[in-house]
């Protein structure tokens, strides 16, 4: 149960006028970037043509499959490619609907973030969670994506267990399974199982939000097995095996994109006190425990639905990914004339192994690791 690692305390932060002057000054210049270009947070003609691509590409798979035109590979292969439309609805679409950033019309942000339902997933429960995640970045027992149950040991916090020693080896094959896991158990976990997200206790949920859960993966599971097991040539165990086949490269993918960007040797592991205060504002401790990487690949970052560019998204949640790399110049800048460390891996490579070289420090039981960076222990006053 998650009850055990859920902390008891109200974590909050704790700032001083100090610490706060970064991110005054930090709003002020990305409002005058919009201001100045007479241009909208929100999405743009670029996010209505991913948006539109997006069903474009699911509705191709999905027709080409239903078809029964295709041979034994040409199935599997176009199964395999619909994984990855999946992820790609998830990450340009799904996210920023959930952080209310694809229209200032609370409406349109709803309609979309349904797109999470139609991938397999949760809209309501994402964002629950995520939200918990983008509250409290790596702090130990509210920052859900932390928590693995003992499988993983993504925090010095976490009880260390002997299988731990081998995590940098064994992390890299778990990660496939990730998409898979969420569409078939995570939901109906954290629905029926915990009770707490976060710094949310005792959480009772909406009796609507069970029914849509039930329809969203009726429908995810009708469309990805069953419809193509009654109506395909092909043996209802081969169809079965694709579905399940389709998940484990972009679950692979999705992990990594998210891990990279928290998880990584450099980051930081900030612990409340006993009142339940963080001794920090918000923006520095996203700035010592997030990193951006790739984030001047066009083709990556336009993929990835910006989630590369991951620093600029927790300072402004509600702005639409496709204004990330504009307004990480900004930030960058803004960092520098603060004397602030932006942290940024050229090649996702080099963050690959940031990431490696974390979860082998963790492999041990006296694992070290930063509390605070140099913006925070700098700004005490």
């Amino acid at each position: 149960m998650l009850n055990r690692m859920t902390s008891d305390k109200r974590v909050k932060f704790k700032s001083t006028p100090l610490k706060d002057d970064f991110i005054r000054d930090l709003r002020s210049r990305v409002n005058e970037y919009f201001k100045t270009n007479e241009i909208s947070p929100y999405a743009n003609m670029e996010m209505y043509i991913k948006t539109a691509l997006a069903i474009v590409m699911w509705l191709a798979c999905f027709g080409l499959i239903m078809s029964g035109t295709l041979g034994n590979l040409g199935l599997f292969l176009t199964y395999f490619a619909w994984g990855f439309v999946i992820i790609f609805i998830a990450f340009n679409i799904m996210h920023d609907a959930t952080h209310d950033a694809y229209s200032e019309n609370q409406k349109v942000n709803q309609f979309w973030s349904y797109s999470m339902d139609f991938v397999g997933g949760n809209q309501y429960l994402f964002r629950r969670m995520h939200g918990a995640h983008h509250g409290y970045v790596n702090i130990h027992g509210i920052d859900v994506t932390l928590e693995t149950h003992g499988q993983f040991r993504f925090s010095p916090d976490e009880p260390w267990l002997p299988k731990h020693k081998w995590q940098h080896f064994y992390t890299f094959g778990l990660y496939a399974l990730a998409m898979l896991h969420w569409v078939t158990i995570k939901d109906f976990k954290w629905f029926f199982v915990e009770s707490n997200i976060g710094n949310q206790k005792n959480i009772k949920h909406p009796l609507k939000e069970y029914v849509i859960l039930f329809i969203g993966k009726a429908f995810y599971y009708g469309t990805g097995f069953i419809l193509p097991m009654i109506f395909l040539p092909q043996s209802a165990g081969f169809i079965f095996m694709c579905w399940i086949f389709m998940h484990f490269l972009p679950g692979l993918t999705f992990a990594l994109m998210f891990q990279v960007t928290h998880v990584y040797e450099g980051t930081t592991y900030p612990l409340p006190d006993e009142k339940g205060n963080i001794e920090n504002n918000y923006a520095l401790h996203v700035l010592e425990t997030t990193a951006d990487f790739c984030r001047h690949s066009k083709l990556g970052t336009w993929l990835m639905g910006g989630i590369n560019i991951h620093v600029i998204h927790h300072l402004f949640p509600k702005v639409c990914h496709v204004h990330y790399s504009a307004l990480t110049d900004i930030l960058k800048e803004t960092c520098d004339d603060h004397q602030i460390v932006y942290q940024e891996n050229k090649r996702f490579l080099t963050a690959l192994r940031k990431h490696y070289e974390m979860l082998k420090i963790l492999s041990k039981p006296n694992a070290e690791v930063a509390r605070a960076g140099k913006a925070t222990l700098a700004r005490t006053a």
